[in-house]
């Protein structure tokens, strides 16, 4: 009998010559799984694994997902509902020419509307925030008041409006605090002038959106309960406007360093690494068109059941439940969410993908290393063909290498793929630039008050390029086109009182 065999380091388990021949030969080895590194059973529930030497705009994406302590939900939900002892299934992969397929859009054509026009700044603005949704503000404030003070704060419909006008104008001239637009040395008279700094800081106090009284323990299972009725009213709106064919699918944070708040994440790498975590799918121009707001683990929005393509799939599918099926849109996200289960579950549905790759998440997909690329120089690449899904998976060098999957498009002689990228991928973070310059940072006790201002500067935005779009569409030049400040200043104007200034939007050929 050999010496036993042992087990170095934490594991002391101890095995003799024969034990190990048997678990060697034995078709349930507890060791098969663990030594296949490439299994992609494993590789689809690791989002937050570094990428090792792989490019560096996967190296960006990877940061912008860091596994940070307080970012630790998206993995701990993935490990707990992954699906045990899955079949990882065997894609094969050819070094071949890439079939084109018909990406010609089927669905509503929004550039060429031929009856298109445009109306005023306070009209679109509506489409987003409508009247039902001032009317249940004003009834739950209200009621709100009573059950918190005893006494009614009586407000009304216009004067919520004159609220919501007043928050937009300090976007536009912004100052340190709300308090300050009501002091002497600075006083602000377009703010000041319309209702006193005790009566806005009462409401901003007491505004509410729900029955508190009247919520269930399984409303409240909703960390998002106290906002939900907004949230919702706001998401059906923007899902009436028709969405272009590309759409991108990526993160946004929404500024909050306060310690409440069940839901605020870190996210290493952000310019506003602390705040909410919102799951956006946007069209180049920043027009929002589908939000989902991230809980944490255990929040309502959680998926239930095994996870079956990670998180970062899921939330890409969740996303694409509001788009039509079999019109060929085009879906552009970062290294995150990308995987080839999540591809197969998107053509299903008549949806093309792109997006950067993690490396281990490419399928057993071989490309040449990156020291060989970059020994080509830039601008050479390498590529595969998954067979069955006409997938490729494209590595490019740039200043560092960067790896791709797509279903739609690539030039083989020139892998214009990366263009498309680059021009494709960018909506949420055009949403995010918009959003700051011209969003004030109001601090409030509430913390999911801070969602419902961020979600107002968003009504604007959308309404704003809601109108652009329709400009476009008459032709009118860019140069009578209005810009964002003004507009937003139109829209506040109109809450506050009312005026559409006829005379001032003629000239900007807006029809009143």
């Amino acid at each position: 009998m050999a010496a036993p065999f042992s087990g170095q380091g934490k594991h002391q388990r101890k095995f003799t010559a024969q034990q190990v021949l048997d678990l060697l030969e034995a078709d349930d080895s507890d060791f098969g799984p663990e030594l296949d590194s490439d299994s992609d059973s494993d590789e689809l529930y690791q989002p937050h694994e570094s990428d090792g030497g792989e490019s560096s705009a996967e190296d960006s994406d990877s940061s912008n997902h860091s596994s940070s302590d307080e970012d630790v939900p998206f993995a701990e939900t993935a490990s707990v509902q992954m699906e045990p002892n899955r079949a990882a299934k065997t894609y094969k992969w050819r070094k071949k020419g890439f079939e084109l397929p018909d990406v010609n859009f089927l669905g509503e054509q929004v550039e060429s509307y031929q009856d298109a026009t445009t109306d005023t700044p306070l009209v679109y603005f509506w489409r987003f925030v409508s009247l039902d949704m001032l009317e249940n503000i004003v009834e739950h404030t209200n009621q709100y008041s009573i059950q918190k003070h005893g006494k009614c704060v009586d407000t009304s419909v216009k004067e919520i409006e004159q609220v919501l006008g007043l928050y937009l104008w300090m976007g536009l001239v912004q100052m340190s605090g709300v308090r300050q637009y009501w002091e002497n040395e600075v006083r602000y008279g377009p703010v000041a002038d319309i209702m006193s700094g005790n009566r806005f800081s009462q409401l901003l106090s007491v505004i509410h959106f729900v029955d508190n009284e009247m919520a269930s323990e399984e409303v409240k299972k909703d960390r998002l309960w106290k906002l939900r009725p907004f949230l919702d009213s706001f998401r059906r709106q923007c899902l009436t406007i028709a969405p272009r064919q590309k759409q991108s699918i990526d993160e946004m944070m929404v500024l909050y360093k306060g310690k409440f708040g069940g839901i605020r994440q870190y996210i290493k790498g952000k310019p506003h690494p602390w705040g909410f975590k919102v799951w956006g799918s946007c069209c180049v121009t920043g027009f929002l068109h589908d939000f989902d707001i991230y809980q944490g683990k255990g929040g309502a929005n959680e998926q239930k059941g095994k996870n079956q393509l990670g998180v970062g799939g899921d939330i890409v599918v969740k996303q694409c439940d509001s788009l039509a099926e079999k019109v060929r849109f085009l879906i552009f996200a970062d290294n995150f969410f990308t995987s080839m289960p999540l591809i197969e579950k998107l053509l299903a549905k008549g949806i093309y993908y792109t997006g950067t790759v993690r490396k281990n998440r490419m399928s057993k997909c071989t490309l040449m290393t990156n020291k060989d690329l970059s020994k080509k120089g830039r601008g050479s690449y390498d590529h595969r063909i998954e067979s069955n899904t006409n997938t490729v998976c494209l590595k490019w060098q740039d200043t560092k290498a960067v790896t791709l999957m797509s279903t739609y498009y690539i030039n083989i002689d020139q892998p214009n793929i990366i263009k498309e990228y680059n021009a494709s991928m960018g909506g949420v973070d055009m949403l995010e630039a918009h959003l700051a310059r011209c969003k004030f940072p109001i601090r409030i006790r509430r913390w999911y008050m801070i969602l419902f201002w961020h979600f107002l500067s968003v009504a604007v935005i959308n309404a704003w390029l809601l109108y652009q779009r329709d400009c476009e569409a008459q032709g009118i030049p860019t140069s009578k086109v209005l810009k964002l400040r003004k507009f937003q200043g139109l829209v506040a104007e109109g809450l506050l009182i009312k005026c559409f200034y006829v005379q001032r939007l003629t000239n900007y050929h807006i029809c009143i």
